[in-house]
């Protein structure tokens, strides 16, 4: 009698082990947690692609902007013309550096196109002389937004425009 009690938790647990392939019970949680992984990630993602994105196209419009202050060899009324460039990159910028970017904004002064690119340039506080080509060089960089970059070796993302401009040929 007392094998006969033993005999039989020991057989019940083998026949709910041989229909155990066929229980279709708690399938849909487990796909659930399968396929919930990938697609949070794609979310993720995009959203930090589409963020980055947004960053990328201010940094753009910022760098239209302030090369427009740079066509001509008047001077502003008040200040240099640099820091009016850097004003106006900053009306663009300046609500990134709320979540940790740094904007930098550096004006370059070649006296023409054929000297454009070699180290014979000057830092300019002015307006650059007539004819001057210049370039502003704005750089921006930041931490990534939800953190996913830095898995993949990008802790920062730098973002950079370079736009030139030459200022108007004074006339003679």
């Amino acid at each position: 009698m007392k094998d006969l009690v033993r005999s039989r938790p020991c057989l019940s647990a083998w026949r709910r082990l041989r229909t155990l392939p066929r229980d279709e019970r708690g399938t849909s949680a487990i796909e659930f947690a399968l396929a919930s992984l990938p697609v949070f990630f794609l979310i993720v993602a995009t959203i930090e692609f589409a963020l980055d994105m947004t960053v990328d196209v201010t940094v753009q419009i910022a760098a239209q902007a302030a090369s427009r202050a740079g066509l001509t060899v008047t001077a502003p009324a008040t200040g240099t013309r640099e820091a009016q460039a850097q004003q106006i990159v900053m009306r663009y910028l300046g609500m990134w550096q709320n979540v940790g970017a740094t904007v930098s904004v550096t004006e370059y002064d070649y006296s023409n196109f054929s000297n454009f690119g070699s180290s014979t340039y000057s830092p300019t506080t002015g307006a650059g002389n007539c004819g001057d080509v210049e370039m502003y060089n704005i750089q921006v960089s930041m931490p990534a937004f939800t953190g996913l970059a830095s898995w993949f070796g990008m802790p920062n993302l730098n973002f950079q425009r370079n736009f030139i401009v030459q200022n108007e040929q004074c006339s003679s």
